[in-house]
């Protein structure tokens, strides 16, 4: 910084070595003036050193501010402003802390436009899928109203397919304010399973899949029911999915060193591949399987993931190629059902 520093202030220095140089030729070329050599090299140095002490106090004086503000902006994050400190001197460190104090409102202002921005577009959007439930519910009715009816039951599939896609799109809205709408407590891993089960009842009866708990479902987590459903969801769809007709979708529940649950969801599908399982919970990656499946959006698993951070139990996936995909949740006791309360405040 001190180079910096110099390059900064060369016109000084080439002012002062001007007025060394002048000195010099007047004690050489006029006659008037008689002075020994060891004299005049004595005035040099001693300029040249009052010089430099000069330029060492300003660089400390001047570049003091630009030092704090160099490592604050190092680390530029939310609340930058806030930790920039107050210039001392009123110029220019104060004609600088301005020009930041004016870009800082201008970026407030804009992100609260864009704010106000996305909050109505996905206000709308949540009313409009809301409009677009009350036709699905009558039409569900109408279906449950002629189960014995062959056309019914073959609706029943594709009926539940547009409810999950409308159903998705509105906790994609709602994802924003998860924070405030947490209800964390305490449930029964099999009160979760069942729920979700029934949900997705009439698609696994239309692909003949079976579903089967194993381990120990009884075991209970610290969650919130709706957001936590909605994740167990986006995983038994993907598995229904992605199954054979015919198969059986294994859900084991493990409880291990007292502290943690395990729910695991197991799907005899053709798996994934290796190189597509790093970005499986990218927004939009749908990988190669999802080429296949023309349905497939990617979002399934990336709100699965963002969800779980915020409910702060963890997602795993193990799958190789023909030999099916593993998603599994880890529950852990060690976030207490105040700990998730406070940290959605």
């Amino acid at each position: 910084m001190f180079g910096s520093y110099l390059i900064y202030k060369k016109s000084w220095i080439g002012f002062i070595g001007s007025l060394l140089l002048l000195t010099n030729t007047l004690l050489f070329v006029d006659s008037g003036i008689q002075i020994e050599l060891i004299s005049i090299l004595y005035l040099n140095g001693l300029f040249l050193l009052s010089s430099v002490v000069f330029l060492l106090v300003r660089y400390t004086k001047e570049m003091n501010y630009y030092k704090n503000l160099s490592s604050q902006m190092n680390e530029v994050e939310e609340g930058w402003f806030e930790n920039i400190p107050y210039p001392k001197k009123r110029y220019p460190d104060g004609a600088i802390y301005s020009i930041l104090q004016h870009v800082h409102e201008y970026e407030q202002m804009k992100r609260n436009e864009n704010d106000a921005t996305n909050q109505a577009s996905q206000t709308d959007l949540a009313a409009w899928v809301h409009e677009m439930k009350t036709p699905l519910t009558a039409m569900k009715i109408t279906l449950d109203a002629h189960r014995s009816n062959e056309l019914a039951q073959r609706l029943q599939a594709n009926w539940l397919k547009m409810h999950l896609l409308l159903d998705r799109q509105l906790y994609i809205s709602r994802l924003a304010t998860l924070k405030t709408d947490l209800l964390p407590e305490q449930l029964e891993v099999k009160t979760l399973l069942q729920a979700e089960i029934r949900e997705l009842f009439s698609w696994c009866h239309d692909k003949d899949l079976a579903i089967q708990l194993t381990g120990n479902p009884s075991s209970n987590v610290y969650t919130d029911k709706k957001w936590c459903g909605f994740v167990i969801r986006q995983l038994l769809t993907n598995a229904i999915k992605y199954s054979p007709v015919g198969r059986t979708i294994t859900i084991h529940t493990e409880q291990y060193d007292e502290q943690s649950v395990m729910v695991t969801i197991k799907d005899d599908g053709p798996g994934i591949k290796a190189h597509d399982l790093p970005r499986i919970f990218d927004r939009g990656y749908t990988g190669e399987n999802g080429r296949v499946q023309h349905g497939a959006t990617g979002m399934g698993l990336y709100l699965a993931r963002e969800i779980s951070k915020k409910l702060q139990f963890e997602l795993h996936v193990a799958s190789g190629l023909d030999e099916g995909t593993s998603v599994s949740m880890i529950f852990t006791k060690t976030h207490s059902f105040n700990q998730i309360r406070r940290s959605s405040m």
